[in-house]
């Protein structure tokens, strides 16, 4: 996703007695009902719906000698198991979101006893039913923005810097051209991202911009100059890409890729209140 929580490395209600424990994907109105078996981060448990008023939660049991707190910790600086419990979690997301409105929990948010997640569900139960209420019919999707600046910008060797000057004096004008092209191309780049920001954001019900991502974790090879994540309802959506393709139009000839990702769950625009109970 654009924006993926980090891992919860708390487990609240983390006794040490027993052998399971109970993972929390996200939050749903009572009424949901899943439509078939769906597998958890741990493929020996199917997912369970945990209803508490007018609440419940997306849960599944795991063996609690991988998920308390100290094994946990241990499991997150393998990259390997993050990204197949990361993967995991998402998928029992996607499946759940097609069902279904969810607010989306951490990954890794465990609690000891079934008792734990109803506290919990109860204690939010206010801001939960108003993310419910906002999220209904409606999901995040993301958009990132790339540019070669050093391109856009030009190269020390693509400045003509007179045959007649002197060494020291031609070196330095070349780099004094070369800066003031970098800097150029990059305002043209900011200027492009607000632009494309505001375009979208009109299409949206919400919208923010979230920390840039570098090539490596992008996975791309130019420059992130806009990260992107909109929530848009269900009923817009086809609006909302045909101004993602627009913009690709607009935008493309002068070397910014525009590149649309999701649905996601909407990590993004769950109150920062929620985040209390994870």
């Amino acid at each position: 996703p654009p924006s993926t929580p980090a891992p919860s490395v708390q487990a609240p209600a983390a006794e040490r007695s027993g052998d399971a424990a109970w993972y929390v994907y996200g939050v749903v109105a009572d009424d949901t009902a899943l439509s078939g078996p769906v597998h958890g981060v741990d493929p020996a448990w199917n997912i369970t719906i945990l209803r508490e008023g007018a609440l419940a939660a997306v849960s599944s049991q795991v063996p609690l000698e991988e998920f308390d707190e100290a094994r946990l910790r241990e499991h997150l600086a393998d990259m390997a198991w993050v990204e197949a419990t990361a993967r995991a979690h998402e998928g029992v997301l996607d499946q759940i979101r097609q069902q279904a409105t969810v607010i989306p929990m951490r990954m890794c948010t465990v609690y000891r006893t079934e008792g734990g997640i109803r506290e919990m569900l109860s204690r939010e139960a206010a801001p939960f039913r108003e993310a419910l209420d906002r999220l209904d019919g409606k999901a995040e999707w993301g958009v990132k923005v790339f540019t070669d600046i050093a391109r856009a910008g030009g190269g020390i060797h693509d400045v003509d810097t007179g045959a007649g000057d002197a060494p020291g004096t031609a070196y330095m004008e070349r780099k004094r051209t070369e800066q003031e092209r970098r800097q150029r191309a990059i305002e043209l780049a900011e200027e492009a991202a607000a632009l494309v920001h505001e375009r979208l954001s009109a299409a949206a019900s919400d919208a923010q911009v979230i920390p840039l991502q570098r090539r490596e974790a992008s996975g791309h090879h130019g420059d992130m100059i806009l990260n992107g994540v909109y929530l848009v309802a269900d009923a817009d959506a086809a609006a909302f890409h045909d101004e993602v393709r627009a913009l690709q139009s607009d935008f493309g000839p002068e070397g910014i890729e525009i590149v649309p990702t999701g649905p996601w769950p909407a990590y993004n625009f769950v109150p920062g209140t929620i985040g209390a109970a994870w």
